[in-house]
């Protein structure tokens, strides 16, 4: 069974991040006050499988009406891809959602991250080019009512 609970910051330290997150995301400067940040925000999740954690789930309110969701999934996420997409689906289309007149995330511009942003309803918008510290090209998506 697929569940999300309140995130603590301790939830990452249990989890088994991808080694692309490890390399990029988890070695960023500033990474530590982000997690207390998450925790204090009451807007992250931590999604849980089979006891495993799959990811941490959550957003942030860039300005009225205007949110971006962020991901850091861990090694397990693979061996459960649809009861994960179906938990981030539901997530999405819950009410917490209902005062944003737009969502939004970047992604790693690959095959795999711009199917399931299109199954979350998500719509490309641009490329951001050579946008993380690997150089790699991004695309930004969004959900707009």
């Amino acid at each position: 069974m697929t569940k999300v609970i309140p995130f603590k910051a301790e939830h990452v330290e249990c989890m088994n991040i991808r080694k692309y997150e490890r390399e990029t995301v988890y070695n960023m400067p500033d990474f530590q006050k982000a997690l207390k940040d998450w925790e204090n925000r009451n807007t992250t999740g931590t999604i849980i499988h089979d006891g495993r954690i799959l990811a941490i789930f959550g957003f942030f309110e860039l300005w009225p009406g205007v949110c971006e969701v962020f991901m850091l999934p861990s090694e397990y996420l693979a061996e459960y891809p649809a009861a994960f997409a179906r938990c981030v689906k539901r997530t999405l289309e819950s009410g917490a959602f209902n005062s944003f007149h737009r969502v939004q995330l970047r992604a790693i511009d690959d095959k795999l991250h711009n199917r399931f942003n299109t199954f979350l309803g998500f719509e490309k918008e641009g490329i951001l080019k050579k946008y993380d510290s690997q150089g790699n090209d991004f695309i930004m998506w969004a959900r707009v009512k």
